[in-house]
């Protein structure tokens, strides 16, 4: 795999089908914009926590205990994808943080009370969801070459700060928490790739296949459809073969680099995830009973 064609194509794939959406959204943002500002007023309550990035893959599932217990601890931070918000929700689970970059009109957050949430949020994010949000927010740009994307920041506000990013939404948490001296970076349903299902339940993309289905198209064969469509390429761990596409694939290879290089620990419990080669593969049962020891240690 030609790694530097591979983040060519998907870049030129995102100019290509979203710069005008770019503009619009921007363009409609920029009050909004003014009013709250970018990411320096959140940089400290990254500081000194296990951040734990939550995305939707459906590895999900099975660490929502999990999550709910952990939630309210002083020491940990939770950072939910926008995909990842409604099952936190309806599982009463609470992110400190939610991300979106998302560009059309995928509705993440009606029907739900954000006021006590906070939101990051990409400059040029579907205006719609802007809207909606009804607590706290802070700005960012992307932080890409060229002059479209130039123009893009400058308009934004250069102050907002800029954030590297590996395309998907999950890579721009990533970028944001290693840019804060965090304890450690965990990441929990971020799967990279699928068997099954493409998202966790609960999901807006779980709930718009439930509502398509019918007597002769099973909610089943909807999701055998959507995955079928997402292969792409194969990724084998031990005797277990999984899929992905490639914007999922762009983003693993994206993280595992930055991980290489980072002296941060990080813990990744999804599945597949990324390359034990590059991270800490751990359950995240595992992760939470680390913690409780070390904690009754220092006692």
């Amino acid at each position: 795999m030609d790694k530097d064609l591979l983040f060519k194509n998907l870049n030129e794939g995102i100019l290509e089908e979203k710069g005008r959406a770019f503009i619009s959204n921007l363009e409609k943002n920029r009050p909004i914009i003014g009013r709250h500002g970018g990411l320096s007023k959140v940089v400290g309550r990254f500081a000194h926590k296990h951040v734990v990035v939550i995305g939707a893959g459906p590895s999900l599932d099975g660490n929502m205990q999990s999550l709910k217990g952990i939630a309210k601890r002083q020491d940990v931070l939770l950072v939910a994808t926008d995909m990842a918000l409604r099952p936190l929700l309806l599982n009463g689970i609470s992110p400190g943080f939610v991300i979106t970059c998302e560009t059309t009109p995928v509705d993440f957050f009606s029907g739900f009370d954000t006021s006590s949430l906070h939101l990051l949020v990409f400059a040029c994010s579907f205006h719609g969801n802007v809207q909606r949000w009804q607590g706290g927010m802070s700005f960012y740009n992307w932080m890409m070459d060229g002059d479209f994307f130039t123009r893009l920041q400058e308009s934004a506000g250069r102050g907002l700060g800029s954030v590297a990013t590996g395309s998907i939404v999950t890579t721009q948490a990533v970028s944001i928490a290693l840019g804060c001296p965090v304890k450690s970076l965990v990441l929990v349903g971020n799967d990279l790739a699928f068997t099954d299902r493409y998202y966790a339940c609960g999901t807006v993309s779980g709930e718009k296949l439930f509502r398509l289905s019918n007597r002769l198209t099973s909610v089943e064969n909807l999701h055998a459809g959507q995955i079928n469509r997402a292969r792409e390429y194969e990724i084998r761990r031990g005797d277990r073969s999984f899929y992905t596409n490639n914007q999922f694939l762009g983003a693993k290879m994206w993280l595992e680099d930055i991980f290489s290089r980072s002296s941060v620990p990080v813990i990744d419990c999804s599945v597949p995830g990324c390359s034990g080669k590059f991270v800490i593969k751990m359950e995240f049962d595992d992760f939470i009973k680390n913690l409780t020891v070390k904690k009754r240690r220092r006692r």
